[in-house]
């Protein structure tokens, strides 16, 4: 074993995608991201189920499936209820990389890696991620740490992506946010290296590639149906420009940081990949044209009807961006935004005879008797016939208009994970096709009372299932394309690298395929005991308006319906 373990850089890219690294590295357009293929180890990455950045980042930081650290989305369905509730760091049930790292002695620095608010105490620093409802919170570990940030990058952003009725309005948020944004996570990585200038362990997240291509692909790709050429002339560049600001701060992290020392690995990843989104799938209106789902009263209750009908009627009058507040003021017993939404979907629905919905990212639920608070599907075999029937009509869907398949795969919950967290799932997870072009279908919960289970997209880009790695420094085999790895591959290899052994209970596996023979002998796999599961920590209590903006974020980028 070496005396020194490595220093390990880890630098996230949210949602960064070979489709557009490939073509623009080919021009010469990424000069850092070139030299450190050339030089370095390249696979695609195989995201979480679902790819969804939650679920994504947290498999990341545990090594485990989602079935171990009790992280399927950001939100989850309310114990016996059919309503769904916020979740963030406080409910996640594995200890993640940067806790084992501090346990044994090592300093770690960590920024806006997702699903790491409300922050937990580390051997370093911690800047907490994008489910902090506001720079007033206490994001950062140690709390003073938050004033300090501040004090040396006063316009740091939290979250970039403000999203509005505005089409055009949201586009230049957004853009201009993501250049701000971008510049200063830089600024502020350098700041958390002075303060902890003796880090073993060092990983941040750059959401900006996300937020960027969530919100302008349309502008990009002139192939997209709400592709409009005079937004195009003035956003459509804006996604090569953020890959190419990327590629020159990992350029400055390599000159300054990684080869100076020459103990230093830097892994360049991303949680999932991304592409066009065309049109949207609502999955509960299909359920309901199925047979599944059913609504009171055919398109919803009393209730519900009113809430659509607000909502239409501002529409008309160009006022949609008034909804919310008009509808708190109509319904002030319901308070936020999202609340009203769920009580509008669960007032809707007529649960004594509907079999399965739709409450969660990439899943659909069964109407269990006895598990949920008015379930008719009886466990055993009904429960199992009607799993493989849905299950067969999913994999059988079409888009109406070009006659391409929709669903690529269909599992059970229990065939995809494992551990004491597998019931948090829905009973089915669907994996969506995806096609070279990037024209997909996206899906959407949405209403259960939509008028089609096709509609075209509001959102123009989202999440494919396979991210980046790229791994660069001393050991590492250079210029070599390897076969598809794991996002949970990535925890037990740091913890190898550092000297530590790997708990059994990982699911991830070391990537000593990544390095030369020479320093994998150097370097022997060391096995620990399981870490197992987390006592659930105390959540942060948010006030009504930092819960409705925080799902109203979410909403704005498609993780919550």
């Amino acid at each position: 074993m070496s005396s020194s373990p490595n220093r390990i850089l880890i630098i996230g890219l949210d949602a960064a995608t070979f489709w557009l690294i490939d073509p623009w590295m080919q021009e010469q357009k990424l000069p850092t991201l070139a030299r450190i293929q050339a030089q370095g180890a390249r696979a695609e990455l195989r995201s979480s189920i679902p790819y969804v950045s939650g679920p994504a980042w947290v498999s990341f930081a545990t090594g485990k499936n989602p079935g171990k650290h009790g992280y399927f989305d950001f939100a989850r369905r309310k114990p016996g209820d059919y309503g769904v509730e916020l979740v963030n760091a406080a409910h996640v049930m594995a200890p993640t990389l940067w806790q084992l790292l501090s346990e044994a002695g090592q300093r770690v620095a960590v920024m806006n890696c997702p699903v790491t608010y409300p922050p937990k105490p580390v051997n370093g620093v911690l800047v907490g991620d994008m489910l902090t409802p506001s720079p007033k919170s206490q994001f950062t570990y140690p709390p003073e740490l938050r004033e300090e940030l501040y004090a040396a990058v006063p316009d740091y952003l939290i979250e970039s992506a403000e999203a509005s009725a505005d089409r055009v309005a949201t586009k230049a948020t957004v853009a201009a946010n993501v250049r701000q944004g971008t510049t200063n996570r830089a600024l502020a990585t350098r700041f958390l290296m002075e303060k902890v200038p003796d880090w073993d362990f060092m990983h941040v997240v750059y959401s900006e590639t996300d937020r960027i291509m969530t919100y302008l692909w349309d502008d990009m790709d002139s192939s997209h149906p709400r592709h409009d050429p005079a937004l195009a002339g003035r956003f459509g560049g804006e996604i090569e420009h953020h890959y190419r600001q990327a590629d020159a701060i990992l350029g400055d992290l390599l000159r300054d940081v990684v080869e100076p020392d020459g103990n230093t690995i830097l892994f360049v990843m991303s949680d999932h990949g991304f592409g066009g989104v065309h049109r949207f799938f609502y999955p509960n209106v299909w359920l309901q044209q199925e047979g599944y789902l059913a609504l009171k009263g055919g398109r919803g209750s009393a209730g519900a009807q009113a809430i659509r009908g607000v909502r239409s009627l501002l529409k008309s009058l160009g006022l949609a961006h008034l909804a919310r507040q008009t509808l708190r003021r109509l319904l002030p017993g319901w308070g936020t935004a999202g609340k009203l939404r769920e009580f509008a979907f669960t007032s809707s629905v007529d649960w004594s005879q509907t079999r399965a919905f739709w409450a969660s990212d990439n899943g659909v639920t069964l109407n269990v008797r006895g598990r949920e608070p008015a379930g008719i599907v009886a466990p055993g075999a009904e429960y199992e016939a009607l799993r493989e029937e849905i299950k067969a009509r999913l994999l059988a869907l079409r888009e109406p208009q070009t006659g391409e398949r929709v669903v690529a795969e269909v599992w059970k919950r229990e065939e995809i994970y494992s551990g004491p967290y597998v019931d948090w799932s829905p009973d089915l997870r669907v994996i969506w096709q995806e096609y070279p072009e990037q024209k997909r279908t996206h899906f959407s919960a949405g209403e259960p009372w939509a008028d089609a289970a096709f509609a075209y997209a509001g959102q123009t880009g989202d999440h494919a299932r396979d991210g980046i790695l790229y791994a660069f420094g001393p050991g590492v085999r250079q210029g070599v394309r390897l076969p598809r790895l794991s996002i949970m591959d990535l925890a037990p290899t740091v913890l190898w690298l550092r000297g530590l052994p790997v708990p059994e209970d990982m699911d991830g596996r070391v990537l000593t395929d990544l390095f030369e023979p020479d320093f994998v002998a150097g370097h022997p796999v060391l096995h620990g005991a399981a870490t197992g599961s987390l006592t659930p920590a105390a959540a942060a209590e948010l006030s009504a308006e930092d819960e409705e903006a925080l799902a109203d974020r979410l909403r704005g980028l498609g993780y919550i319906g």
